[in-house]
């Protein structure tokens, strides 16, 4: 797999350090973001090939950047992460253009099966 450029959008220190220790070890390189806003602007500013985005965020819920992306890159895969994983959480985000779903918790083999589902075309 050639490395991907990902940004990780999540409030949780531990899991942006663990999603780079992760993903970086495999060769990605890995930006992140702690807010949604933050998230935003770097989404403005740069080209990602994988955005990994927590639906629960301080400033705002995690739609509003799916929705941003959307308007700026309708093709950008965005792989939600959710502690609350419900049908209904699911299918919304499906509404909204995530390309895949990943509940949490998940062990590092599940976010680097994630991340590598996304360059199946």
């Amino acid at each position: 797999m050639k490395p991907l450029n990902i940004l990780v959008i999540d409030d949780e220190h531990v899991i942006r350090a663990g999603c780079r220790m992760v993903l970086g070890e495999r060769g990605h390189a890995v930006e992140s973001r702690g807010t949604c806003r933050e998230g935003i602007d770097a989404i403005m500013a740069e080209t990602f090939d994988v955005i990994l985005l927590d639906m629960k965020l301080p400033d705002m819920d995690g739609t509003e950047v799916l929705k941003a992306v959307r308007d700026k890159h309708p093709e950008q895969r965005v792989v939600v992460m959710s502690g609350y994983a419900t049908v209904k959480n699911i299918m919304n985000s499906g509404k909204l253009g995530a390309f895949d779903y990943l509940p949490k918790p998940f062990t590092d083999d599940e976010l680097v099966a994630a991340v590598e589902r996304t360059t199946v075309r």
